[in-house]
């Protein structure tokens, strides 16, 4: 056993261990940009710019949130699915989205379609004897994919649940197809089995109309401005 212990130690004073957190970003070339969702990130500090809406929205509520993730969150009751609505964040800005779930007995999706960024969550949840929900766990969903209408998908990686909206994911969303009187979606989460259906409801379906409808780069994007290079 000695002898063994000996050999090892000789072997690591040879063989430089390597270890995933220890590789920075310079092993890649520093012209790289990094996913923000791996070790090796580079994008440290981000200024990003407030979302506004550009023109008028009649007949759609408005919802202003002042309270936190406890009572306003992706999971809250006080948003009404699949709907239309105007979001005011005190920090991110004003934005047009829609809420949608999927639920069983014990697990359910619930998911923030955004003009400027999806959130979608895993959950599992525990159901009372009365009826009600409450979240018992969750998952990191990683990847988005969504179909088009033109006999192919896009698959949008993102982070924590997050994922950015360009022009061809409003594009998509805006003329979103419905097969047998059904809408599916994409999604992946860690330990899962890769890109996995989901089902969407017919009216968020029509909500994403409103919502990506005229959907502007320039506009609707999100401002991202780097503020210090890695060094």
């Amino acid at each position: 056993m000695k002898i063994k212990l000996l050999t090892l130690i000789a072997l690591q004073s040879i063989i430089p261990l390597s270890f995933a957190y220890e590789t920075g970003p310079e092993i890649f070339g520093k012209e790289n940009d990094l996913h923000l969702c791996t070790p090796t990130r580079r994008e440290e500090y981000i200024k990003i710019k407030q979302t506004k809406l550009d023109g008028k929205f009649p007949n759609i509520q408005r919802f202003i949130i002042d309270e936190d993730w406890r009572t306003q969150g992706l999971d809250s009751d006080e948003f009404p699915l699949s709907e239309p609505l105007i979001i005011e964040n005190p920090i991110k800005g004003e934005t047009l989205a829609v809420f949608d779930r999927n639920y069983n007995k014990t697990f359910r999706v619930a998911s923030f379609f955004g003009r400027s960024e999806i959130r979608i969550s895993e959950q599992s949840i525990f159901q009372g004897r009365l009826g009600g929900r409450s979240t018992t766990g969750s998952n990191d969903v990683t990847s988005l994919a969504l179909l088009t209408n033109d006999g192919s998908y896009v698959v949008v990686n993102g982070c924590d649940g997050v994922f950015d909206v360009n022009k061809t994911v409003a594009n998509a969303l805006a003329d979103y197809p419905i097969i047998n009187g059904k809408a599916f979606i994409m999604i992946s989460s860690y330990g899962s089995t890769g890109l996995r259906i989901n089902e969407i409801g017919k009216e968020t379906v029509k909500a994403w109309k409103i919502i990506y409808k005229n959907w502007d780069e320039t506009k609707d994007s999100i401002n991202k401005e780097l503020l210090f290079e890695y060094k």
